[in-house]
């Protein structure tokens, strides 16, 4: 079984003799290559490309589809490699020819790829060109597709599809080595495994994004329970809030400080159930689905940036799904405090790309047929 589309798309090609279809296949897909680990930290200037020896004995660069992707390997890291490879990484080289995927159903063999660089430009003027947020469901058809680290990574799904990775994959890398390891050290200032393992402890416990939001919405849990329908009034909400805060020591300017976070709330939820993220009665329950969702992803970058082992990630994930079991009843309960979470951190009423970014995903995980959302129960059976 072809691993992903793309595998499948490859192998059928090949199979044809069709090799212009094969080209355009191959240039619409993210591809790799191999570079030692300790020149691409080094951030050495001129890095050697993993190569092997072709058919013919000549010395190839070998380019793997995401799917064909082997495990990983503590010396070499996958890097994105942009085809047709570009002419100063041929010149002054050994590399002649190039492997796609050796050994298996959809792996071919160039021996001129050197002397094929036009063509192959000329062939990628016919291939669509995707955005930044062009969000699409990948399923590695051989990953995990039922259980419980299926489930896990299904809670990761919401970035998974923005950003056009496989969603079911503990891989060699998430997007490639090197923008892997920008992401954690620009974005979460993680930079070995100790600051990594610090901040995927604070996903999974809920503490990365502010306590504010988790508060209110509990009490707002808490009035739906005692006093069925007074949690649609917000002034009801705001004075519950209101005592529970002031029970808790907070002053009356600590207090005055969280009241307009609850009419944010409802203002988005408003907006929730015109897309179609929540039903027309329903509520968000829990924003902790955003931590999780993102413990997903982040463990996965940190399996890709070499700080972790992969049976530890998969473990990690689990965990993950089993807390958002714990939360929510529902894929479509867990989405919702996702998003919340999500929009209440960054998007600040505008509903611009944060909150587009999680609607599209939603969408497709909810709607596509062959999604995980329609196919792995959120809660065992």
């Amino acid at each position: 079984m072809p691993p992903t589309d793309v595998e499948r798309s490859l192998a059928e090609a090949k199979s044809r003799g069709d090799w212009d279809a094969y080209v355009r296949v191959l240039l619409d897909a993210d591809t790799f290559s191999y570079k030692p680990k300790d020149q691409v930290d080094g951030r050495k200037l001129v890095v050697d490309w993993r190569t092997e020896q072709g058919p013919e004995g000549k010395q190839c660069l070998v380019v793997y589809t995401r799917g064909e992707l082997p495990g990983t390997r503590p010396d070499v890291v996958a890097c994105a490699v942009s085809l047709p490879f570009p002419p100063e990484e041929w010149w002054g080289s050994e590399l002649q020819g190039m492997l796609v995927n050796p050994g298996s159903p959809s792996g071919t063999y160039f021996p001129d790829a050197k002397r094929t660089r036009r063509h192959w430009k000329s062939l990628k003027k016919s291939v669509p060109k995707n955005g930044h947020d062009a969000d699409q469901m990948l399923t590695k058809y051989t990953g995990p597709l039922h259980g419980p680290l299926a489930h896990g990574l299904a809670c990761g799904g919401h970035l998974a599809v923005h950003n056009g990775v496989i969603w079911n994959e503990i891989g060699d890398v998430y997007n490639s080595y090197e923008e892997d390891v920008e992401t954690l050290r620009g974005s979460w200032g993680v930079t070995d495994r100790h600051s990594w393992q610090v901040q995927l402890t604070a996903l999974l416990e809920g503490r990365n994004s502010p306590a504010e939001p988790e508060f209110v919405l509990q009490v707002r849990n808490d009035l739906a329970r005692q006093y069925p329908g007074s949690h649609r009034d917000a002034s009801v909400w705001q004075r519950a809030t209101a005592g529970a805060l002031a029970q808790r020591g907070v002053s009356g300017p600590g207090i005055d400080g969280v009241m307009p976070l609850i009419g944010k709330i409802m203002r988005y939820e408003e907006r929730f159930r015109a897309d179609g993220i929540l039903p027309p009665d329903a509520f968000v329950t829990s924003a902790l689905g955003y931590d999780f969702g993102r413990a997903v992803n982040f463990a996965r970058w940190g399996l890709s940036a070499r700080f972790a082992e992969p049976y530890e990630t998969e473990q990690l994930v689990i965990q993950a799904g089993e807390l958002a079991r714990r939360v929510y009843r529902t894929w479509e309960d867990y989405s919702a405090g996702y998003i919340l979470g999500r929009v209440l951190r960054f998007d600040e009423e505008a509903f611009g790309h944060m909150y587009d970014s999680a609607l599209t995903p939603h969408r497709i995980l909810t709607q596509d047929p062959g999604s995980p959302w329609r196919n792995i129960p959120f809660t065992p059976n």
